[in-house]
């Protein structure tokens, strides 16, 4: 559930009050979970993206990617690491919360978009077109950005 909040969140600060506070929701309200309705995994994703929700709604989303340790920094590789991963957290920064989570279930997850529309009450549709909007804004916002079919 960590890595899914934070994807979505951009701070581990938030993702880790988030999951806290996801958790304790999930565990007071056990009782009414129906397996008959839902996974139990969707479920609980679904706790989790109501208190990101509520999270946003109390606070403006900022997106900061945390000092990294030295230990990080002195393996091979590792300040271009960091660097890829300052600007993904850029380019992500530059979406709103919708787009944040539709970004990341597709490509961080792997969802399919009937998957996602089904998990978001969506029409499949509308995902790809959010989806395509979300990613355009990622390559307008992305250094030496040009415009066409080139991937981020």
């Amino acid at each position: 559930m960590y890595n899914y909040v934070r994807v979505r969140m951009g701070s581990a600060d938030d993702a880790e009050d988030v999951v806290a506070e996801a958790y304790l929701k999930a565990a007071r309200s056990f009782g009414s979970f129906d397996p008959g309705r839902a996974k139990f995994s969707t479920w609980v994703v679904r706790i989790a993206s109501n208190c990101m929700n509520d999270h946003w709604r109390r606070t403006r989303p900022t997106a900061s990617i945390e000092d990294a340790p030295e230990a990080a920094l002195a393996r091979p590789g590792g300040q271009e690491r960091l660097d890829d991963l300052d600007l993904v957290d850029r380019l992500l920064a530059c979406l709103d919360a919708e787009e944040r989570n539709l970004v990341a279930m597709k490509h961080r997850e792997g969802y399919r978009n009937v998957e996602i529309a089904a998990e978001l009450g969506m029409n499949p549709s509308t995902v790809s077109s959010r989806l395509a909007r979300a990613l355009e804004k990622m390559r307008d916002a992305a250094p030496g950005a040009t415009h066409g079919n080139e991937k981020l």
